[in-house]
């Protein structure tokens, strides 16, 4: 039977957002996991193999998505279940998505995970801070890449709330000066293997879930053909929470985290930039593990 694992870190208190309490961090303790297997360029996570790659800086990356179930969940293939938290992925067909529950799919894109499935927890304002750099459901020694890590690859990120502007990192692995950002061809070429899985779109708690697919890549907005038909926004994971919404009553209407996000368009990023953006805490996104520094 499939395990969840959780395990949280010491308190990063220099990290908190004032908006949210800090609790946790990454993974701590000395068992090993015997459903993990470590491999020069692979893992084996619950019988199932996931390429790996290190890049420039050193850092080691999952170079495919994740497709792990952990215990208790189901997979879901109609977005607008407000009980599920992990979906299947999709293909878009004449402007409609529909669930792919075939195996090459699944291979290929991965599942799109909520942050409660992911961390095992509901979150909530008073908690949302608290799971920077924790292992969530990656396997132990890896965890939920934090917006420090994916700063560090695409060099562009949202202010976080209490910063007065965006943070740029020109020195970030895939950085690309004339996009401001990453570029989805720089990670594909350096091993990181971008994959386009689009999100299961559900802008905050009220919202209706549904799968991604505005816009869809053409020859309209993208100069890659071979990115044609597959949906111009897909976000992957961060640890890192930006703020709680509450509307004029005091309830609680969202919680965003950052995520790292494509953006396609025909005049200014038609090979498709990578920065960091903000997507619901009740989203599906793609899920990539990075290995904890030694």
């Amino acid at each position: 039977m499939k395990k969840f694992i959780l395990l949280t870190a010491a308190t990063l208190a220099a990290l908190a957002f004032n908006a949210c309490e800090k609790t946790g961090g990454s993974n701590e303790g000395g068992d090993t996991d015997p459903n993990f297997t470590e491999n020069e360029g692979s893992f084996t996570y619950y019988g199932e193999t996931y390429k790996t790659v290190t890049l420039e800086n050193g850092s080691v990356w999952m170079a495919e998505p994740l497709r792990y179930i952990p215990e208790g969940y189901t997979v879901s293939s109609d977005p607008k279940d407000g009980n599920a938290h992990i979906w299947y992925p999709y293909v878009i067909t004449d402007g409609k998505a529909t669930a792919a529950t075939d195996e090459e799919t699944i291979k290929s894109n991965g599942y799109l995970y909520d942050i409660q499935a992911v961390f095992g927890t509901e979150i909530t304002a008073d908690n949302c801070g608290s799971f920077e750099g924790a292992q969530g459901i990656c396997p132990k020694g890896w965890h939920i890449p934090s917006r420090a890590d994916f700063l560090a690859l695409c060099g562009y990120s949202n202010k976080a709330d209490g910063e007065d502007a965006p943070v740029k990192n020109e020195d970030a692995v895939f950085y690309d000066a004339g996009y401001e950002g990453g570029k989805v061809a720089g990670f594909t070429d350096g091993g990181w293997n971008f994959v386009l899985s689009g999100w299961m779109q559900r802008a905050n708690f009220a919202a209706e879930g549904k799968y991604s697919v505005t816009p869809v890549l053409s020859e309209s907005n993208c100069t890659v053909s071979e990115y044609y038909g597959k949906p111009g926004l897909t976000y992957v994971m961060s640890s890192t929470s930006y703020k709680p919404a509450f509307n004029s009553e005091n309830e609680l209407t969202n919680i965003q985290f950052f995520s790292l996000m494509t953006t396609f368009t025909a005049a200014k990023y038609p090979e498709g930039r990578v920065s960091l953006a903000y997507a619901s805490t009740v989203s599906g996104q793609q899920v990539r593990c990075v290995k904890d520094s030694e």
